[in-house]
């Protein structure tokens, strides 16, 4: 795997090539629209072509600012946010779910020392059908030996871990690739299961907000709201302890397992 500063982007890229090549023929089509208009004297035509081109461009950068921005080293790095959220430490064993893309679960290592990550792989056709996942699970190699990091084959409804044996468990743009509800409730009701009591759940998903419209055009509209996966998150069981913003593209959110006693007035809806 590259280590290099922009493999990430790249990666993004390679994955989502049938998007970024779409964008650049349109672009070559406006620019075709633009020199056959501007021969025959048809201005209207230029202008129209002149408009395409740059709303082509916009999208083009954007895809790349999208891909530096949650990939790349000097990007928001969203899983570090999340390590941040829940002031890990070192020494900690937790849970990363993840589908295949290894780079967040390996950077995270790195701030460990006799802690490790237990990375659980939920990929599955059936239930995750984005292209771009199988194009870039396909350029990654196999993972790297590290005894920080031990790598597990699971899926949403059985994650291969005991009940209530990790402190921490962490969905970094994962439950959202489920395109069913039920899909992402099971997720999280297995999280709560190998959560000790007290333990904490660290979500970070793309809501519907400013930044994600201005990068995904009409398709922001249809991100899940902050509100959805606050509500979801207490349906199975959680209590939200926190929540930051990130540049608008993702949503953190802190949520923590409670122990028998307080599950129990939870259910009465008693505060404490």
């Amino acid at each position: 795997m590259s280590n290099g500063r922009f493999s990430g982007t790249r990666l993004f890229i390679l994955a989502n090539w049938p998007r970024f090549v779409l964008l650049y023929l349109g672009m070559v089509g406006a620019l075709i629209v633009i020199g056959l208009s501007a021969l025959r004297g048809w201005y209207a035509f230029v202008l129209l072509g002149t408009a395409v081109f740059i709303i082509l461009v916009y999208f083009i950068g954007a895809g790349v600012w999208e891909a530096r921005q949650r990939y790349d080293l000097d990007g928001i790095t969203t899983h570090h946010v999340l390590f941040d959220m829940g002031q890990i430490p070192a020494t900690e064993r937790l849970a990363y779910v993840d589908l295949g893309l290894q780079l967040p679960p390996i950077g995270l290592s790195r701030r460990l020392t006799t802690g490790q990550i237990v990375v659980v792989d939920v990929y599955n056709p059936q239930w995750t059908v984005s292209a771009w996942l199988v194009r870039w699970r396909a350029q990654q190699p196999h993972p790297p030996a590290d005894p920080r990091l031990s790598w597990r084959e699971g899926n949403l409804n059985l994650l291969p871990l005991p009940n209530e044996s990790v402190s921490t468990v962490m969905l970094c743009h994962i439950a959202g690739e489920f395109w069913q509800e039920g899909d992402r409730a099971a997720l999280l009701r297995e999280a709560y299961r190998i959560l000790k009591p007290r333990g904490q759940l660290l979500l970070a998903e793309s809501v519907r907000s400013q930044t994600n419209w201005l990068i995904g055009g009409p398709a922001g509209f249809n991100l899940p709201t902050a509100e959805y996966w606050r509500k979801l998150l207490q349906q199975a069981g959680y209590r939200i302890r926190s929540e930051k913003d990130v540049a608008g593209l993702s949503h953190c959110i802190r949520a923590q397992k409670p122990t028998p006693a307080e599950a129990q007035q939870l259910s009465f809806k008693l505060e404490f």
